[in-house]
């Protein structure tokens, strides 16, 4: 069975694209590939090699049209109107056997009218965080982009150092950005922004074809809101949460430097181009509020949207709601009043803040508290934390559903750099057992694991680079 492609977006937007070719950086070599998602595709089985040969240019692969997209955005604050695909082709869109609808997107794909002066290649380092970071998100819940196959380039590329280069073949339910609508604000391009709105919708939401422009709308609103609260839920910061990073769907989009808390520490800032410290941990959720007013002021150019001022009124209270909900459950406080479950969560944050304590490592022990009688690392403070908690969960909490949302294996920074060492190397053994255990993360063999285990005191990750 073959992939089944309904290419119709550069049909109907010409003006937001460019059609070009993949252009290869020399034979590649295959590193990873999902059979698992290939498969929900709708592609057949033990098709990676052919995929690589027609990625590379030794076969044709029917069906595919590559083009490079227009776009704009708010980057740090900034308007932006010169962005777009720079090393990046949507090399398709494909109707899944389940009915729905599916982008095929290769990164490091080469240069492209969009990328102003960039090579157009991706590096392996930063695809292989994006393969995992992706992947491991998708295992937690948490909406996002999903990683199809990641290979390793003959042609080095040029950052901050000579590296080995890399394709990435990314699959999504779409591409448009909240950038594209910024765009056809600017460029007056008003026909086109309302049909593009209309065809989101329509493919990604069919049940709101014929709804109201404020309940469109809403759906993009909360679609955000909930994807922040379970970053926030499990300490995930994006560190460039661009308009143009921003999913009209609602996935986690576009893996830059990004980092997940070891040690809580939510005022720490991580990407090291940030220098004011707008994309940090917490000022995820009201920065996807201003990215959403971005978003209304731009519809405005094609659609009513006085209405929608009231829909982002509700933003707070529903990210809230969805941060909590989480939080009830990796508490095991699915049984507890919500008045009394939003103290204990809220003492929770102030301990783990308090005491440095790692972030998820802290919820286990929580677990392991009860399942197997191990201490706490608390002091007075949080041993009367601890007896509150007792009383309100009267004696046992909801260990099963603490075990079914608990990662013992998540993205840290000291993992990532150790498997993509290897990996430069040509040692794909820690990456590929890694990956493993990133999408089994609740898996409590793991406790034991390598995986499982926190940063040493001198492995504590610092700030990171957008450079990829």
């Amino acid at each position: 069975m073959s992939l089944q492609f309904v290419n119709q977006y550069a049909e109907k937007f010409a003006d937001l694209v460019t059609e070009q070719p993949i252009q290869p950086n020399g034979m590649s070599q295959l590193r990873l590939f999902n059979r698992t998602l290939w498969q929900q595709l709708g592609g057949s089985e033990n098709a990676e090699h052919k995929l690589l040969k027609q990625l590379d240019g030794e076969q044709d692969w029917p069906g595919i049209r590559p083009l490079a997209q227009k776009y704009a955005g708010h980057q740090f604050g900034h308007f932006n109107p010169y962005l777009g695909d720079g090393r990046g082709l949507l090399l398709g869109e494909v109707k899944t056997p389940d009915g729905s609808y599916r982008d095929l997107h290769l990164k490091g794909s080469g240069p492209t009218p969009y990328g102003r002066g960039g090579d157009g290649r991706a590096v392996l380092r930063s695809s292989i965080r994006e393969y995992l970071g992706s992947e491991a998100l998708a295992a937690l819940g948490i909406p996002t982009t999903r990683a199809l196959l990641l290979t390793s380039t003959e042609g080095h590329v040029q950052r901050e150092q000579l590296e080995p280069g890399a394709m990435l073949l990314r699959v999504a339910a779409t591409h448009v950005r909240f950038g594209h609508f910024e765009h056809c604000y600017y460029r007056k391009l008003e026909a086109e922004q309302r049909q593009l709105w209309d065809y989101v919708i329509e493919r990604q939401w069919p049940e709101l074809k014929n709804a109201s422009r404020d309940q469109q709308f809403r759906r993009v609103m909360e679609s955000t809101a909930v994807m922040i609260a379970l970053w926030q839920s499990y300490g995930f910061i994006h560190g460039v949460m661009n308009t143009d990073n921003m999913s009209l769907v609602g996935e986690t989009f576009d893996y830059g430097p990004y980092a997940v808390l070891d040690q809580y520490q939510p005022e720490k800032i991580f990407n090291h181009t940030d220098q004011t410290g707008r994309y940090g941990f917490l000022q995820q959720p009201g920065i996807g509020l201003w990215n959403l007013k971005r978003l209304q002021m731009a519809l405005s150019l094609s659609l009513p949207v006085d209405g929608f001022t009231a829909v982002l009124d509700d933003y707070e209270a529903v990210i809230q709601q969805a941060f909590f909900k989480q939080m009830k459950q990796r508490l095991g406080l699915t049984q507890v009043a919500d008045e009394k479950a939003y103290s204990l969560v809220g003492g929770w944050l102030q301990l783990l803040q308090q005491h440095q304590l790692d972030y998820n490592m802290s919820f286990l022990q929580l677990e392991r508290w009860y399942t197997h009688q191990q201490p706490v690392p608390f002091n007075e403070l949080g041993k009367s934390w601890l007896q509150e908690y007792q009383q309100a969960v009267g004696g046992q909490p909801d260990i099963a559903t603490m075990q079914s949302v608990n990662p013992l294996v998540s993205l840290r920074t000291h993992h990532l750099t150790r498997v993509i060492e290897a990996s430069e190397q040509g040692d794909d053994s820690l990456l590929k057992d890694y990956l493993k255990a990133l999408t089994d993360p609740f898996n409590r063999q793991y406790w034991q694991s390598q995986w499982a285990q926190p940063p040493a005191p001198e492995d504590q990750v610092g700030q990171l680079s957008c450079s990829s």
